[in-house]
């Protein structure tokens, strides 16, 4: 029997080895992702049926996040399928057969066709009367009763995390989220977390947690970022009104308005996180769909939020040139806990494990497959390095260029020098970090020419293991990275000079050691997390301060 592998989204080596245990004995074939993204219908299920498959096998990071089941299930069918598996990295498992696809799938995809008509026009009616709330200044107006309980008490806050997605509750997004809420809790806030999932790495002793769940609902992008954002927003104003607290700190995401509902129910003020234009991400990256309302959503929380927290001077400019106000806007980088991430944590025990010898030098990457984090570069990098170096490496992560990454390794005969580690779990990072000798941050420039506006949470983490790093001169990492100093910094996407930095690295334990002490220092001194949260902190002070 044939069993076909597509994984969407999620840990690829994951998918493998779950998929090997449920079919031990039978052929495994990968369609990759890249085969048949952007291609039409009939073009992808002619793909598809060339590989005949008995079984088609369709990975995704969670189930629950899963739009389009229906249709994933009756392209599998369609294309000669007896069996149609929809499995996850949370041992989520859904299967169909082929008759019962047929016979279901397209009545249960013109229902949820409907019902995505109906979020959608909910939605635009919510939307238009938010804007009609927001403009006659019903929201400033409550946010007048915020400081009438202040004095002679621990602040508390509502931090909201709205849109689920593939890889957010791993990587930089949990570290922001983690770093932000132990930060604010050891200078003496209560701060309760309401998510559509858990968090990996979060300490729910300390910070209450809510649990939303999303529902696959939806047979576009848009409509199930729409039908799960008037989920989230119904629990979490709910969540919110039981106990008021003295201001909403929101994760700005795609298509939502959670935090400013609950500022007008509770005249709690409404602190933004914005790290970028989900507009433009949605353009550039994501395919979200629906700009015109994902414009208009994206314009009701800057224009509802009483502080816009940006991790760049970058974001700041483009804020203004957006027409927000620049006293509303707080230049907020990212952060590192100092403490989880240093030396000596473990590294000599990750490394007799990945079987790297003593006389092997690592370099080691963690972070998304994606656009901008230049793991194809390194990729490529490592195909220049020669042999005789004795230097290897290290990805950590997982995304949708996992597959085109590990086919220019396979192509350019270095499988045995890269070690594909996957999704490794929140707490054993730093060991993982440890374990290397030199660090890569090899972010590229962004594909439409803007200005980099990023802060990689990676950046401050490798700076705080005391390693030697070469990182792209780009941005924020050229502004916090001093070349020769603390870091070997590169001309983004340049793989000669990428492959030539490493080398130099690998062949100079001196300049690691001496780099990698003062990349260190400046961490501690200038760039954790608590850094990070006493900004939100003395800003929702000075706001209470000056009666806004």
């Amino acid at each position: 029997m044939r069993v076909v592998l597509l994984s969407l989204s999620g840990d690829l080596d994951v998918a493998r080895v779950r998929l090997r245990g449920l079919y031990p004995e039978d052929e495994l074939v990968e369609l990759r992702r890249a085969e048949v993204e952007g291609a039409g219908f009939k073009r992808r299920l002619e793909r598809l049926r060339a590989l005949k498959p008995d079984v088609l096998a369709i990975f995704t990071e969670r189930l629950q996040w899963q739009r389009g089941q229906n249709a994933l299930a009756l392209f599998g069918a369609l294309a000669g399928a007896k069996e149609v598996l929809l499995f996850d990295s949370h041992n989520g498992i859904k299967t169909h057969s082929r008759s019962d696809v047929l016979t279901h799938a397209p009545f249960r995809m013109a229902q949820e066709a409907a019902l995505s008509a109906r979020v959608i026009a909910r939605s635009w009616r919510r939307l238009r009367q938010l804007e009609r709330d927001v403009q006659r200044g019903e929201v400033s107006q409550s946010y007048a009763r915020a400081k009438d309980d202040e004095a002679g008490r621990s602040l508390s806050i509502a931090y909201l995390r709205a849109t689920p997605g593939a890889g957010t509750q791993f990587g930089g997004a949990s570290s922001h989220i983690n770093g932000f809420i132990n930060a604010a809790i050891k200078e003496g806030a209560r701060v309760s977390l309401i998510s559509n999932d858990r968090i990996a790495g979060l300490d729910e002793e300390r910070a209450a947690l809510t649990v939303i769940e999303p529902e696959p609902v939806g047979t576009t992008r848009a409509a199930f970022d729409l039908y799960n954002n008037l989920v989230f927003t119904r629990g979490a104003v709910s969540e919110i009104s039981a106990s008021p607290p003295d201001f909403i700190y929101q994760r700005y995401s795609r298509f939502t308005w959670a935090g400013i509902e609950a500022a007008l129910h509770t005249g709690r003020p409404l602190f933004l996180e914005y790290n970028g234009s989900e507009v433009w991400v949605g353009r550039h990256w994501d395919a979200a769909g629906m700009f015109t309302l994902l414009e208009r959503v994206e314009r009701l929380n800057l224009k509802a939020a009483a502080r816009i927290f940006v991790v760049s001077e970058v974001e700041r400019r483009n804020l203004l040139s957006a027409g927000v106000s620049d006293e509303k806007i707080v230049v907020n980088p990212n952060g590192v806990d100092a403490e989880k991430f240093r030396p000596h944590v473990g590294g000599e025990h990750v490394r007799k494990e990945l079987g790297i010898r003593d006389d092997e030098t690592l370099a080691g990457f963690v972070g998304t497959f994606g656009p901008w984090h230049g793991v194809m570069e390194l990729a490529r990098a490592a195909a220049l390095i020669p042999e005789d170096a004795r230097l290897k490496f290290l990805l950590i992560g997982a995304g949708k260029l996992r597959e085109e990454v590990e086919r220019v390794v396979r192509e350019a005969g270095v499988n045995e020098r890269v070690h594909f580690a996957g999704v490794v779990e929140h707490e054993r990072v730093p060991a993982y970090l440890d374990a290397c000798d030199v660090l890569v941050s090899p972010h590229v420039p962004l594909q439409d020419g803007s200005e980099f506006f990023g802060s990689p949470t990676k950046l401050f983490e490798y700076m705080a293991m005391g390693k030697g790093i070469v990182a792209s001169r780009l941005g924020q990492i050229g502004d916090v990275l001093k070349d020769e100093e603390t870091a070997l910094l590169v001309e983004p996407g340049d793989v000669s000079q990428l492959s030539e930095a490493l080398l130099r690295l690998a062949r100079s334990p001196e300049l690691r050691e001496r780099m990698g002490r003062a990349a260190r220092a400046r961490a501690v001194e200038h760039h954790t997390w608590t850094h990070n949260a006493r900004r939100v902190l003395d800003a929702y002070r000075l706001y209470v301060e000056e009666g806004n």
